[in-house]
């Protein structure tokens, strides 16, 4: 396993598993990442990114660029990285999205979450523009998306 940083942002390469923490922002150079990764398809892990500004995805869009044909899979996208790939209709076609984070609430209780969602098994759903309900951390009842659809779930409709 292998470390780096990229500003505020901690790479961790463990084989072809790419675990991302930190901020992806203008301090960050991902583009000498595509080096460092081993061939072959892989599999990033992106929950502990908190911070994603437009120089941040810059560089993002510029890594997912520089490893073009390879299989790229993302999981447990975290909810700042979630809203700012789907304003980028280009990486649909190059990632594949496992979970994601999104923001999440109880129309019953008033609770707010930020569930897993998991988007193999709710790939019709999503395909659709519709969130899946999920239930409640704090009473159990149904939760809605709390935002937009086209705000999480672009990624997943056909072109």
């Amino acid at each position: 396993m292998s470390a780096l940083t990229f500003g505020r942002l901690e790479v961790q390469i463990d084989g072809s598993r790419v675990v991302f923490t930190g901020r992806l922002d203008d301090a960050c150079a991902l583009t000498e990442l595509a080096a460092q990764v081993p061939p072959g398809d892989l599999v990033f892990d992106c929950s502990g990114i908190v911070y994603v500004n437009s120089f941040g995805m810059r560089e993002w869009v510029r890594l997912v660029r520089a490893l073009d044909g390879r299989g790229l899979t993302l999981e447990q996208v975290a909810e700042p990285l979630m809203a700012q790939m789907n304003l980028l209709p280009e990486l649909a076609k190059r990632l594949r999205v496992t979970s994601f984070h999104a923001h999440y609430l109880c129309p019953a209780c008033g609770a707010q979450a930020i569930p897993l969602v998991d988007a193999i098994a709710h790939a019709v759903e999503l395909a659709a523009l519709q969130a899946p309900l999920l239930p409640c951390p704090e009473c159990g009842a149904p939760m809605e998306l709390a935002d937009f659809p086209e705000r999480y779930l672009s990624l997943f409709s056909p072109p």
